[in-house]
């Protein structure tokens, strides 16, 4: 809001009002079309679901999706609240659009493209019953939706591929900076503790980390006010943050391996060590290294858990430094550009 220089506000700030959309007559009309949406997507979302629930460690955050593009929604309706409510028919067209490539996609027996189309029929039915102002607001939370649909294994392995070989690349580089015995064929390491090498394969890539930083850094841009290329900083910064996650991810894991290892033997030998102090044997530090080696155990995921949050220390610092830097300076410039300036501009004028 606008305020005045004894700090009182001179215009009230506009509040976006739920109701306003969620009208018995709305919501009598949009039910129907919602159920005929669900029940021509069905078996595409049930198999995505059925996804989620057994690669928890990979596509779990699919379940969290649809609930941050609310969060989202409400953010933006919040910033910028249409004016008017009116049916746009280009929505039919991006509708038939959809349909005519899911229809076109299962005729040449490729169904991935053709499950892509949800989100644009979504985006259709959002244009025709709300019209362009609405679709305006909430076309991020519509496009936001593309992550919570697991690749196909095609497309996964064309962009896996070269992350596995970087993670393992830079992984090599730190352990022999650290004066680790390390050697490295393609995307496997071989450690004095792992002769048969630790292979950085498809949970390991970083690919599936990469989904979730992403999902990670649109929330952060789009919950606040913020200038667009703020935004899109942040949001292409989730990129080099999930690779940087995963090569310390990927990191720690051969080095925890090691120091398993080594004190395992010397407990063989009988050497004064930190496990034997605490009464370990040779037995449980193998249980444990194997259970972190493993990909489909809680300690191995618990590495991924960590470093998400990593990767919001890092997007929340790099928010405060850009703020600090940025923002605060073209706020005390008068800058029309800045966030502050942007939302005394629109509480004043009135636009979206």
């Amino acid at each position: 809001m606008v305020l005045t220089e004894g700090g009182e506000p001179l215009f009230p700030a506009r509040r976006w009002d739920w109701n306003r959309v969620l009208t018995p007559r709305a919501v009598l009309l949009m039910l129907p079309v919602a159920a005929l949406v669900i029940w021509a997507y069905w078996h595409p979302l049930a198999r995505w679901e059925a996804t989620w629930r057994h690669q928890s460690g990979a596509w779990g955050h699919g379940y969290l999706i649809p609930v941050i593009a609310i969060l989202i929604a409400h953010y933006r309706l919040q910033e910028r609240a249409p004016q008017r409510m009116e049916r746009c028919a280009w929505g039919l067209v991006l509708i038939v659009l959809g349909v005519a490539v899911r229809i076109a996609s299962f005729t040449l027996m490729h169904g991935y493209p053709g499950e892509i189309t949800f989100v644009l029929v979504v985006a259709g039915v959002l244009l025709w019953l709300l019209g362009w102002e609405m679709f305006r607001a909430l076309w991020v939370s519509v496009a936001f939706l593309l992550l919570m649909i697991p690749w196909s294994q095609k497309y996964y392995e064309d962009v896996a591929l070269p992350l596995q070989r970087l993670s393992a690349m830079a992984t090599e580089m730190m352990l022999r900076f650290l004066r680790v015995t390390v050697q490295r064929t393609d995307n496997v390491l071989y450690l004095e503790s792992m002769p048969d090498g630790l292979t950085v394969a498809g949970p390991c890539s970083g690919l599936h980390l990469l989904f979730a930083f992403v999902a990670l850094g649109v929330m952060m841009a789009f919950i606040y006010r913020r200038p667009v290329w703020e935004r899109l900083l942040i949001v292409a910064s989730s990129v080099p943050i999930a690779v940087f996650c995963n090569f310390v991810r990927v990191t720690l894991m051969a080095l925890a391996s090691d120091w398993l290892f080594f004190a395992r033997r010397a407990l063989e030998v009988r050497e004064a060590t930190w496990a034997a102090w605490f009464s370990f044997r040779p037995a449980q530090l193998d249980a444990a290294r194997n259970s972190m080696l493993d990909p489909v155990t809680f300690t191995h995921q618990s590495f991924g858990f960590a470093m998400l949050g990593l990767a919001f220390l890092l997007m929340w610092a790099e928010l405060k430094f850009t703020d600090l830097v940025f923002v605060s300076d073209d706020a005390e410039a008068g800058d029309p550009g800045s966030a502050g300036s942007q939302g005394q501009s629109g509480a004043a004028t009135g636009s979206p």
